[in-house]
């Protein structure tokens, strides 16, 4: 994103430009509504989950802040810059890959195309470039800067894309490896790299690893095998129309599909916008962690249900009922003049007289 005129985003490796222990306070602007402030507490869980990062409301003690606000477009300045600093997410802004990447600047880190090695990685279009954005594609040097012992990272969240800032329509950042032109910049939250980056910076205790292991594993490692069903006694089990999928069969559904306990949901607001991306051999990985629903990586915990549950056990049928003797039936006679049943003649298919018309009950 361009950042206020006269603004430099370089990395900082002065201790003076972090923050103390990660602890970053902060003053939110009242313009935002309920759903732009349910972005930023997404982005602020996610610096707490996967860091040592902690975004804090300022206090009266706090004399270094950040005020985030809708001040003009989005910026922010790189590290802690003294006093009141101002990080602005404008209403073109309030995207959750967004909010993530201009505190990433205010943590302490420049863009990934800033970096004094990066014309190995990239080449700058200078000719394609609105002159006015000319600032936002310098170097900045290993006297103010650090790579944290990492390479250079075409997928972080701080790499702008192939197309940014262009005045003609054509690209102004080439990868000198061709396949990662289409990636840079594409980038929907942090990439491994850019955790383990920050980790360093701040000096992250491993006991504070949050989620990020159980991030680096969904991108990094082949899914955990999936023990196999319990065998089920042949004769409990009645007989089925469509026989179930062997356990090994609903197990390379479940590694090949991406199943697990968790639900079936995309984890950002942002995956109508990257369809197309999701068949991609780049982009799959990052696609299936969150974008699962959307590109249809995962289905229905319905699915799961069937998988996990064996069939259900049927008692065997109730006995019929027993065939039971003809109902004695009285003639209108009997009932008439009291005579002892027992010594009327019964003539099966008769009608009670309590049954018949009441006009032929006595005769």
């Amino acid at each position: 994103m361009k950042s206020k005129e006269g603004v430099r985003r370089n990395g900082v490796t002065a201790v003076i430009k972090k923050w103390p222990n990660g602890r970053i306070p902060y003053v939110l602007s009242a313009q935002y509504n309920e759903r732009e402030r349910a972005v930023l507490a997404r982005a602020f869980q996610e610096y707490h989950g996967k860091t040592c990062i902690r975004f804090v409301p300022k206090t009266p003690f706090d004399a270094d802040y950040l005020y985030i606000g809708k001040i003009d477009g989005c910026f922010s300045d790189v590290g802690r810059a003294g006093g009141r600093q101002e990080l602005s997410l404008d209403d073109g802004c309030l995207q959750y890959d967004t909010a993530v990447h201009e505190l990433m600047h205010s943590v302490g880190f420049y863009h990934e195309h800033e970096r004094w090695d990066r014309d190995r990685f990239i080449q700058i279009m200078w000719h394609n470039i609105d002159r006015d954005a000319y600032d936002q594609f310098g170097k900045v040097d290993l006297t103010e800067s650090s790579y944290y012992g990492q390479p250079y990272d075409y997928q972080s969240i701080m790499h702008y894309d192939s197309m940014a800032f262009s005045k003609n329509g054509f690209e102004t950042l080439i990868a000198k490896t061709p396949e990662m032109t289409a990636v840079i910049g594409s980038a929907i939250d942090f990439s491994p790299v850019d955790l383990v980056k920050i980790r360093q910076m701040y000096q992250c205790p491993n006991t504070e690893m949050g989620d990020f292991g159980v991030f680096s594993s969904l991108l990094n490692q082949p899914p955990p095998p999936v023990p196999p069903m319990p065998p089920q006694p042949a004769a409990m089990i009645p007989p089925q129309p469509h026989p179930a999928a062997p356990a090994s069969i609903a197990a390379t559904f479940i590694a090949n599909e991406g199943l697990s306990s968790e639900p079936c949901v995309d984890k950002t607001t942002l995956c109508w916008r990257w369809l197309d991306r999701c068949q991609s051999f780049f982009f799959e990985k990052i696609m299936r962690e969150f974008c699962a629903l959307s590109c249809g990586y995962c289905t229905p915990s319905s699915t799961m249900a069937a998988v996990n549950h064996p069939p259900a056990i049927f008692p065997p049928p109730p006995p019929p009922p027993p065939i039971l003797p003809p109902v004695p039936i009285v003639p209108p006679s009997a009932q008439l003049f009291n005579r002892d049943i027992s010594s009327v003649s019964l003539n099966a298919g008769s009608v009670v007289p309590e049954e018949q018309p009441y006009y032929l009950r006595f005769g």
